[in-house]
């Protein structure tokens, strides 16, 4: 009788265990589906608040110019006036301003002037043109016709070497007799200007094209291609500045150079991404982000010219966030 008791006692405790054991995995189960469920609803959420954080721009065909950082050399029609007697200088008329020929320029006070006087003698302009009274030595060296019979390559390295001649800065005294003490730039002659690109990054300039050139601070002008070349891996050109703002004294010019425009597709360059070493985009699809292949063939201002998409297409301007959902990059 106890042995039977003890069977049933022992298949009621088993029973019992399997309920328990069955009712925790059930739980187990359901709270790791709510888990699922949480975590999938989490990342949905994240992802439409990425996916409507992210800023497209609807590109079209369009036109960009090219542009360079180049050094130009002026080659100008001018004429040094030197100093008649040892002195100082006093000028009269300000840097830049043009005069007319017999134009009294400067006045010189002699430190001995003749017959033991000390009066002042009046400095006359030779000729028509722009005053300057900044010389660097290279007055004289070259002129329009240097292009013809000199190297440029020549040419660029005696004007960047250190050994060059030597060149007064603008000074009002202390002149001895014969030092230069000013120039008259002719402006009515359109200076030449030899221009070297930078090794690797020489646009593909053409004879009669015009190039939008800027200098300094405030110096710009357009100047039309005469002839190019290339010497040792490195472009030059030769242009006649038809159009100048603020007339530059100075020979040797740091500039920005934009050239001929090109046709592609323009984008922000915000939008740029690469990716394996290949540069590429983000295009909006019904699917999300997709990343496409482009070739960059021109950039200026913010802005990159490409091929590999298509016009009307929309552009992830924030491929960064895009990143954050695009699993396939």
């Amino acid at each position: 009788m106890s042995k039977q008791f003890s069977t049933r006692r022992n298949r009621k405790l088993k029973k019992d265990f399997r309920k328990k054991v069955s009712s925790l995995v059930g739980r187990l189960i359901l709270l790791f589906f709510i888990i699922i469920v949480v975590l999938w609803l989490g990342l949905q959420a994240f992802n439409f608040c990425v996916f409507h954080a992210i800023r497209t721009v609807n590109v079209q065909m369009g036109e960009l110019a090219v542009s360079t950082r180049a050094e130009g050399v002026l080659l100008l029609q001018e004429k040094v006036i030197r100093a008649p007697e040892p002195g100082n200088l006093e000028p009269l008329v300000s840097e830049g301003m043009r005069v007319s020929i017999g134009a009294v320029v400067a006045r010189m006070q002699p430190l001995t002037g003749p017959n033991n006087s000390r009066d002042s003698m009046e400095i006359k302009s030779p000729a028509t043109g722009i005053v300057c009274y900044h010389l660097d030595g290279w007055e004289g060296v070259y002129d329009r016709a240097s292009w013809e019979s000199s190297d440029p390559v020549a040419i660029f390295h005696n004007f960047t070497e250190e050994s060059k001649p030597d060149g007064k800065s603008q000074q009002t005294d202390g002149f001895s007799k014969g030092d230069p003490i000013f120039k008259i730039i002719d402006n009515l002659v359109n200076p030449y200007l030899i221009i070297q690109f930078t090794s690797g990054s020489s646009p593909q300039v053409k004879t009669g094209e015009r190039l939008q050139l800027t200098w300094g601070e405030e110096g710009k002008g357009v100047g039309r291609v005469l002839s190019s070349c290339n010497k040792e891996n490195i472009g030059y050109a030769l242009v006649e500045l038809e159009q100048v703002s603020s007339f530059p004294c100075q020979h040797l010019l740091e500039l920005e150079v934009t050239s001929s425009k090109v046709e592609g597709i323009v984008i922000p360059d915000s939008a740029l991404v690469k990716e394996n070493n290949k540069n590429g985009v983000y295009v909006m699809t019904v699917l999300g982000p997709e990343f496409k292949k482009v070739e960059v063939i021109a950039a200026l201002d913010g802005q990159a010219a490409v091929r590999g998409i298509s016009s009307g297409d929309e552009v992830v301007k924030n491929p960064g966030v895009a990143k954050l959902i695009k699993k396939d990059i």
